[in-house]
């Protein structure tokens, strides 16, 4: 039934609930006007015309606020895509030559960073990160931990170790709890637990069952080394005290010993002077080392 035949029934039948239809009738037609000589079907015509007209401004503001509605639906949904396919980003974490640093992971685990070295983790964390250079593990228990280098893997679920990862050199060295180490281009896998460690080199892998006492003392300024390439110990010597170093002699040459990063000088005298080495500032951070002339 139209409106305007339902009017026509109020008008012409009274019934008790139809007061509050009649008074919408009345309200509707209030602002149509009537001249005196108008036919009785023009009148009717006239209100039917009104009707109309407010029930199309009706359907204008409904569809309006349905566009309104539509467009913050839209603005809704783009905002929750954002932070849900957002990529995730990077965090950095480097130390320069000299210099060491403690960073806390989200959960909570600890991860102290000798010179020049660099983690990196992704801000939704996942216990994953990536390590360039040498990097001290405090890991708290938890789903499992994961360390990736260029050369080998470590994965961990609660643990300390060490790891050392430069020049195509991995060694990992178990303090607390269980590691696993593997290096997938040399078929290893290997379970580590306290007191041992493992060496992974360009010709060799070694696992070795003692693990000295001094491992991560660098972290208290302290590097032990047993049987080292000198080499390997003039690169330390470089990192810690940002010094570059030229040596003519036999990078064969091993060096069993230590040294300590708080003075430059008494450094190159413990490390030349076993060796019968000595060494002469060239430069403002440059220095020769030779073999001694006595």
């Amino acid at each position: 039934m139209s409106d305007l035949d339902k009017y026509r029934d109020l008008i012409n039948h009274e019934e008790n609930d139809s007061k509050d239809e009649l008074s919408e009738f009345l309200r509707k037609s209030s602002s149509v006007k009537v001249p005196s000589k108008k036919s009785k079907e023009e009148i009717w015509n006239n209100i039917a015309g009104a009707i109309e007209e407010e029930k199309n401004t009706d359907s204008k503001k409904t569809y309006t606020w349905r566009l309104v509605g539509i467009a913050a639906s839209i603005a809704l949904i783009a905002s929750i895509s954002f932070f849900l396919l957002k990529p995730a980003e990077l965090i950095e974490v480097a130390t320069a030559s000299g210099e060491n640093t403690t960073q806390v992971l989200p959960d909570g685990s600890k991860v102290i960073l000798n010179a020049s070295s660099m983690i990196t983790y992704s801000d939704d964390w996942n216990r994953e990160l990536t390590l360039e250079g040498e990097a001290f593990f405090e890991v708290t228990e938890g789903n499992k931990f994961l360390v990736k280098t260029n050369v080998g893997n470590v994965q961990v679920l609660g643990t300390s170790f060490n790891v050392f990862a430069r020049d195509g050199s991995f060694n990992v060295a178990c303090k607390t709890g269980k590691v696993r180490v593997t290096v997938p281009e040399r078929s290893v896998s290997e379970d580590i637990v306290p007191g041992q460690a493992i060496t992974v080199d360009t010709d060799t892998v070694k696992v070795v069952f003692r693990v000295p006492e001094t491992m991560g003392n660098w972290q208290n300024g302290e590097f032990y080394f047993d049987h080292q390439p000198i080499n390997s110990v003039f690169q330390e010597l470089q990192r810690q005290f940002s010094i570059e170093i030229e040596f003519d002699g036999s990078g064969e040459q091993e060096f069993s010993g230590y040294f300590t990063n708080k003075r430059l000088e008494t450094a190159l005298d413990m490390v030349c002077l076993p060796l019968g080495l000595e060494y002469e500032k060239t430069g403002q951070n440059t220095f020769a080392i030779s073999k001694s002339a006595q």
